[in-house]
């Protein structure tokens, strides 16, 4: 970003003490250096180590509330390099892991959609947690025996009947579903439909996973 920051410290050091003056330009000039040298960490913390091991100004300095100054000039170099004064997450961060299903509910601003994709993520989650402990558990017996073909107990085979989906979702629910996937809806946000259900916003960040829309299709056909 193109920000004059010789005006900027100009304006920072009026009516300042010489003492203070001379820290501003000192900082000035470290975070000068670090803006050249591609420095994307415009911490408090960071610069302050930097600035008190070169024995200028440190991170206390910094933090006081008479360091407004302090932490103007770090911001307009921050802003310069198109960087916050927040530390940039390290590369094992999980800030760059895809955001969580909690996270991507945030995006929806129907509540009645939220309560009812939350509450599939809810059952998703219950079910990976159970095929988990079951995982757990498993034993594997291999028997090495010559194969032998066993009777059928015919009285044995039962058939489990699963209830009909119509009779849990309310209609509202059903209402919310259909709307969650529609075309119309989701290119009116900038999103996108992967070949494979996923949903994707402006700068193809995953929103929803792969498989996401299909679901929601499977489940709207039982009802």
């Amino acid at each position: 970003m193109d920000i004059n920051i010789d005006i900027i410290l100009d304006n920072l050091k009026e009516s300042k003490s010489q003492r203070t003056k001379e820290s501003l330009d000192n900082l000035n000039t470290l975070l000068e250096t670090e803006f050249n040298k591609n420095e994307h960490n415009y911490s408090i913390a960071h610069i302050g180590r930097l600035s008190k091991a070169s024995g200028g100004i440190s991170t206390v300095s910094i933090r006081n509330k008479s360091g407004n100054h302090y932490r103007l000039l770090i911001d307009a170099w921050a802003t310069k390099a198109n960087k916050t004064m927040k530390k940039p997450p390290s590369p094992q961060s999980r800030k760059y892991d895809v955001a969580s299903d909690m996270e991507l509910l945030k995006y929806l601003s129907d509540p009645a959609m939220r309560a009812v994709f939350g509450q599939i993520i809810a059952e998703k989650n219950k079910l990976k947690s159970e095929n988990r402990i079951l995982k757990q558990n498993i034993e594997v017996n291999i028997d090495m025996r010559p194969n032998k073909i066993a009777p059928i107990d015919r009285n044995s085979q039962a058939v489990q009947v699963l209830p009909s989906l119509s009779g849990i979702l309310l209609d509202s629910d059903i209402e919310a579903l259909q709307d969650s996937i529609k075309e119309e809806k989701i290119n009116k946000l900038g999103w996108t439909v992967s070949k494979y259900g996923a949903i994707k916003d402006e700068v193809g960040r995953t929103l929803f996973k792969t498989g996401f829309v299909l679901a929601i299709k499977k489940v709207l056909a039982q009802v």
